[in-house]
């Protein structure tokens, strides 16, 4: 998923593998999905992810992966 997305379709992204996640569907297709979005400059899938490894909500709890998606999510502020 390495190509250029317009805002509007990130912020899309982002909904729906927040909506998965919390209605525990697929959860490791929604990880990915927002990894993807993050990856592509979206801050919120960034902060989203960094309170996820934080909190180890539905997903191992990692500190290092924790640091890192908030480090993203501070560059893509």
């Amino acid at each position: 998923m390495i190509h250029q997305i317009s805002h509007q379709e990130l912020e899309h992204v982002y909904a729906n593998a927040v909506n998965t996640i919390q209605s525990e569907m697929n959860f490791v297709d929604a990880v990915k999905e927002l990894e993807d979005a993050a990856r592509l400059g979206h801050g919120k899938a960034a902060m989203f992810l960094a309170e996820l490894y934080y909190q180890g909500f539905r997903v191992e709890r990692d500190s290092l992966k924790a640091q890192y998606w908030q480090k993203m999510a501070t560059l893509q502020a």
